[in-house]
């Protein structure tokens, strides 16, 4: 039953889609739109790759499909992120700088609350005990409570790092971009060694935030190539996927970081002559970071529970549902703090701007 979901998400997905012709390309394909609708996708992918985790073994393609992809449903997440941090740097300067560490900040205080929430879960519904170190672990992500502990981690801090690169160098894009490698390299080291030892979904795609700063460097300069005719763009999609299938076979960790942005960088070869734009993969990207929080939630109390056991359909369409509603409904109440945080940056930059004067 699964497997005729993943085919509905699927379908929904390609709806309304657009193909260029021949020698045509969607010169607005890193448009916000545009990669909001590429990131609902793996959006819901994310979640398929969790269902597996909770008593769904008897399907057979969406199984086939996860295992496949991996950590590559996150990959476009980071990529996009880092891509977005730069242009926007590019556009707005300093002033945009200044609002990621509030950005941080609120994605912080979510997924607090979100722990908060998995922990009276635990407790009350679930009934199963957990200690105050547990807790206190979970709240600094070194610990899971069931939720997804090194994505919201990840998240958070990689724009704590982009705005302490950009911070001091102002508007010296390329010195920022140049601090930001090194200290996610570092990152790498520190994290794979001793915060999460030897998890390697906790840093292997972290490449792709990087890869997305020397895209938008480059993004001009890569279109006159690539965009000349279907020859040129044929022929760097052809090279693209099979440097992406050779750095697939050789088993150490640089190899698998490789893999993952060189994914990244596909899908933006792939945007290039194809368009995806519908609601609802508008919908998921929109909720996409509670949704990823939350899903566990959802799954582990209807798994626990053996709500609708006897009934695959009821159970899938019950699960899906709930998470999409609970997610809109977590969105909907914490928007204060986008507010709060906005209103906050705009005072400080009133009052910086007042001194300047």
């Amino acid at each position: 039953m699964l497997d005729i979901f993943f085919i509905i998400f699927c379908c929904l997905s390609i709806f309304n889609a657009k193909i260029k012709g021949i020698d045509n390309y969607f010169s607005d394909y890193m448009e916000l739109d545009d990669t909001n609708c590429i990131k609902g996708i793996f959006v819901w992918l994310i979640i398929f790759c969790h269902k597996r985790n909770y008593g769904n073994k008897r399907n057979f393609f969406y199984l086939k499909v996860i295992g496949n992809l991996g950590q590559k449903v996150v990959s476009m997440f980071f990529f996009y992120s880092s891509y977005g941090i730069c242009e926007s740097i590019k556009k707005k300067g300093f002033i945009y700088i200044k609002t990621l560490r509030n950005k941080a900040i609120i994605l912080f205080l979510k997924s607090q609350i979100i722990i908060l929430i998995f922990l009276i879960t635990n407790i009350i519904i679930l009934k199963k005990k957990v200690t105050l170190k547990r807790y206190i672990l979970s709240v600094i992500f070194k610990q899971s409570l069931g939720n997804s502990n090194w994505f919201a981690f990840t998240i958070i801090i990689f724009y704590f790092y982009s705005y302490f690169s950009f911070r001091f160098t102002k508007n010296n894009i390329i010195l920022g971009i140049i601090i930001i490698n090194i200290i996610c390299f570092l990152h790498i080291k520190y994290v794979y060694t001793y915060y999460y030892p030897k998890q390697i979904y906790a840093i292997d795609t972290i490449l792709c935030f990087v890869f997305g700063f020397y895209f938008s460097l480059s993004k001009k300069y890569l279109e006159k190539i690539i965009m000349k005719n279907d020859i040129f763009y044929f022929s760097i999609l052809s090279f693209t996927i099979f440097s992406f299938y050779s750095s697939s076979k050789i088993r150490n960790l640089f190899f698998l970081l490789l893999q993952n942005a060189l994914f990244s960088i596909l899908i933006v070869l792939i945007t290039m002559k194809i368009k995806l734009k519908n609601d609802f993969l508008k919908f998921l990207n929109f909720h996409s970071y509670s949704i990823y929080l939350l899903q566990r939630l959802v799954m582990s109390i209807i798994y626990e529970n053996k709500i609708f056991i006897n009934n695959d359909f009821s159970q899938i369409f019950f699960e899906f549902s709930t998470i999409f509603f609970i997610a809109s409904l977590f969105d909907k109440y914490s928007a204060y703090l986008n507010k709060l945080f906005q209103i906050k940056s705009h005072s400080i930059f009133k009052n910086n701007y007042i001194i300047l004067i």
